[in-house]
């Protein structure tokens, strides 16, 4: 049986179209991982790109800097 060059074409582009795609990462490890969270952020603001993964950084960071200011109001 002969492959055509359209249906070789489509395979791969069948069993390529998942290769680049990744879950987002979640909230928690971005807290874990602030200096990756604010460029992820920063990322996100520059190519105007939406998604799960820039909201799930974003809240990380302001997760973050809500606490330090929490703590230096407290004087800690």
């Amino acid at each position: 049986m002969k492959f055509t060059p359209i249906a070789t074409a489509l395979a791969l582009t069948v069993l390529l179209a998942g290769c680049g795609k990744h879950e987002p990462r979640a909230t928690t490890y971005f807290a874990a991982h602030l200096d990756e969270a604010r460029k992820v952020v920063a990322d996100c603001k520059s190519s105007a790109a939406g998604g799960e993964e820039c909201a799930n950084a974003d809240a990380a960071v302001q997760e973050a800097d809500a606490r330090e200011r929490f703590k230096r109001f407290r004087g800690k």
